[in-house]
Order: C-alpha cells, then structure tokens, then sequence
C-alpha cells in the first residue's frame, strides 16, 4: 500500500503539460500581407465592371445605374467577395493548407448561444461608446448613414439586397479579418494585439467614422466569440445577424 501511495504522489505532482499554441503555416506579416493584397484587389476588381457600365451607358453615372439595378449590385459584390475567397484559397493551396484551418468547423448548440450573447455584448458596447463619442467630440455625427446600395429595390429585388448585404459579406469579411488575418497575427503575437489591429484595419477599410466605430466594436466581439468557440462560422453568423438587423430596419420596417 505505502508503494502504491508513493507511485500516486510522483504521478500527482507531475507537472503538467501547458497548451501548445496552434502551429499555422502563415504569420503574422503573411496575414498583412497578404490580407491587403487581397482586400485591394477585390476593390480594384471592381473597376472593370465600372468600365464596362460607363461605356454602356454612354458616360452617365455609374453609381447611378447601379443603384437602380440590384442584380448589378448583387453581381459586384459577389465578384468582390469571390475574388477575397479565390486570393486566400492560392495562397492557403501554396502553402498546403486549406479553408478549415481559419476556423471553419460543425456548429453546435453552444455556439448558438454564443452568437446571441455576442449580439446583445455589442449592442450594448456600441450605443455606450457612440454616447461617448458623441460627447467629446463636438460636432461628430453618430448617425450620418452609410452608403450600402440597393436604394431602390423593392418587393423580390429586396431578396437580391438581402443575400448582397446580409450573406456575402459576412462570408468573405469573416474568411479574411478573422479567420485569416486575426488567427495569422495571434499565431506569433499577443492576442490582445492581434485583435486591436485586425479589428482597427477592419474598421479603416470602411473610411467612415461612426461606422468604423460600429465595426471596430463588432470585430473585438466576434474575435472573443471565436476565442471561446473556436469556429469561425460563430463569427460569420453574428456578423450575418447583425446585418440581417440593420437590413429590416432600413429596407422593411421603414416601409
């Protein structure tokens, strides 16, 4: 019995082992690297299709046109996300990886419950910090709206506004801010400083004050939703539920 005992003390006081942190095959300025790569030429993708407008409408406008077409405006956003997909999907095949190690993984019933307590965390933050701003800075327009298209759609046009707005981008924003750039500087750095500047490049991209405040919010929660889930679809569904929210109250409520 006295051997056993001892045999129980030396495993007992065993040190154990700490976690391990994930080994990708990309870094931190891989995930910089290539994140603004891929983010630019999804946006100067787009200037062929602008060309292509402008000559088919004889110079005239083309946002104008576009606005009035949702299918076009569906059609571009599905060519600026497919081409942040395409990018990371080369880069990722070069270095003998793929999609699933950004995070995408089966939902469960946890994760639900962590997109709901997500959205309510970010609402809070959101309307605390935008007070705040608003306070300090004299003048500073917490309302002034973002230019997200599809003005003019109506009845079945909306379902073209809703997969534009509230699918593809959570998609592709997520496969890219969070799933690669985030996970690619949290590998070498500290998390804190990962998340800061992924969420504060998140916000830059979308070059406009009130609305960066929003995004910036939305990203550290998600990054924290993906740090206790370890999913990325948890983060791609709290983005595509938030959209859906501001997507109701700007094309149906206000009908």
């Amino acid at each position: 019995m006295a051997n056993g005992m001892a045999e129980n003390n030396v495993t007992s006081e065993q040190p154990v082992e700490a976690e391990q942190p994930e080994k990708l095959k990309w870094g931190p300025f891989s995930a910089l690297g290539v994140s603004f790569l891929t983010y630019l030429l999804a946006q100067l993708i787009l200037f062929i299709p602008f060309a292509l407008i402008t000559i088919f409408t004889h110079g005239q406008d083309a946002q104008s046109t576009l606005n009035n077409n949702a299918w076009l405006e569906l059609s571009l956003t599905g060519i600026s996300s497919l081409t942040m997909i395409g990018v990371l999907w080369l880069f990722l095949r070069g270095r003998r990886s793929g999609f699933k190690e950004l995070g995408f993984k089966t939902i469960r019933l946890a994760d639900a419950g962590w997109v709901i307590v997500g959205l309510v965390v970010y609402y809070v933050l959101l309307i605390a910090a935008l007070a705040v701003v608003g306070q300090l800075i004299p003048g500073f327009n917490v309302t002034q709206p973002q230019e997200i298209g599809y003005s003019s759609a109506n009845g079945w046009q909306l379902v073209l506004a809703f997969i534009g707005l509230a699918v593809l981008p959570p998609i592709a924003e997520e496969t890219l801010f969070r799933g690669f750039m985030y996970r690619g500087l949290a590998s070498r750095w500290p998390k804190w400083v990962a998340a800061f500047l992924a969420s504060g490049l998140f916000a830059l991209v979308h070059f406009q004050w009130n609305v960066g405040i929003d995004v910036f919010i939305l990203s550290m929660v998600m990054i924290v939703i993906y740090e206790k889930t370890k999913n990325l679809w948890a983060c791609v569904a709290l983005h595509a539920v938030k959209n859906t929210i501001a997507f109701l109250l700007l094309f149906v409520f206000t009908n």
